[in-house]
């Protein structure tokens, strides 16, 4: 062997262990939080009646041969408590399951500046939350 060889040898393992740590961390973490999620609990959902729709369609790009339209849907959230959010989408299925549940009792978390709507569909909605003066005023 000569001197050379040595320190590529450690270099070689020094970095298999450089690499097997954060597989090692996410083993363990993984191990440790089962079952965690990005959605919200369930537990701490409050119902309410969706009303106060306003919504706004705008064309965000167009092109030769598309068109990207971008909605942005204001509503409130009624029942003890009033909630009011806005989602910005240009996705317009979700855009219209929204409008369309106007009137419906749906789901509502709160997480932070954000709002979890659950529509009677089943469908699952993250909106922004907005405060008291920005709350879209008007008839359901």
């Amino acid at each position: 062997m000569t001197g050379d060889e040595i320190p590529a040898e450690r270099r070689r393992v020094r970095l298999s262990r450089i690499l097997a740590m954060p597989l090692l961390v996410c083993l363990l973490l993984s191990s440790l939080l089962p079952g965690q999620t990005a959605s919200p609990p369930a537990d701490d959902a409050k119902t309410g009646t969706l009303s106060n729709l306003h919504s706004d369609k705008r064309v965000v790009q167009n092109g030769r041969w598309f068109l990207v339209r971008e909605f942005t849907v204001d509503f409130a959230v009624r029942d003890s408590v009033t909630y009011c959010g806005e989602i910005t989408t240009t996705d317009a299925t979700e855009a219209h399951d929204l409008i369309d549940s106007s009137g419906q009792v749906v789901s509502v978390v709160e997480k932070g500046k954000d709002l979890y709507l659950t529509l009677k569909s089943g469908r699952r909605i993250r909106a922004h939350r907005l405060s008291a003066d920005k709350c879209p005023s008007g008839h359901s």
